[in-house]
């Protein structure tokens, strides 16, 4: 098991772990967001794990993966599921029967100190429930409301030299890649 060129943590494993099953979604097995896949075997695992397709092969759990997260965020104990995302973003995907979870110690001072360090790397701390996002930056946290599937979130400062965050439409031309940075990371705002 686990996905072909990724490296687990030592002691790392799903085992009954099949959280990631209910709140990523999934299209190509008809699996919204929120709602157990019907190819889930809760607590054990996939029914057809060798045909599963192509996002379930290439998802990578962060708890698995990054030795900068503690054991505690094993996503059955935790309800969150962390993600990196477009190469410049670290997504917690919480289950929404517990939609308040990332608040809770110690998982809110986990996603702090990550956005501190998400700033200094010019990459985007979400906390994902449902359709509700917020954006996470080290001395505040960004209520973007509902994120339709035609936008997108967008960070950068804003004139006062803060941080911010706005979500845009996917044509929006600020989306563009520049500067050697993805199209969507970092954009100014105001």
């Amino acid at each position: 098991m686990g996905t072909p060129g990724v490296a687990y943590l030592p002691g790392r494993e799903c085992g009954t772990c099949t959280l990631c099953c209910k709140v990523m979604g999934i299209v190509e097995v008809d699996s919204p967001r929120d709602s157990w896949c019907g190819h889930c075997a809760i607590g054990d695992g996939c029914r057809i794990y060798r045909e599963r397709p192509a996002p379930c092969r290439e998802f990578a759990c962060g708890y698995l993966i990054w030795d900068a997260i503690p054991a505690h965020w094993l996503p059955a104990l935790s309800g969150i599921v962390i993600v990196s995302e477009l190469g410049f973003r670290i997504n917690f995907y919480v289950d929404a029967d517990h939609p308040d979870r990332w608040r809770e110690t110690p998982y809110y001072a986990d996603i702090k100190r990550l956005a501190a360090v998400g700033v200094a790397d010019n990459r985007q701390v979400l906390v994902t429930v449902g359709a509700h996002v917020f954006a996470i930056f080290p001395q505040r946290d960004v209520d973007l409301g509902r994120v339709a599937s035609d936008e997108q979130v967008v960070t950068g400062k804003r004139p006062d030299g803060t941080w911010g965050a706005a979500k845009v439409r996917d044509d929006d031309p600020r989306l563009q890649p520049r500067d050697g940075h993805p199209g969507g990371a970092l954009i100014p705002l105001g």
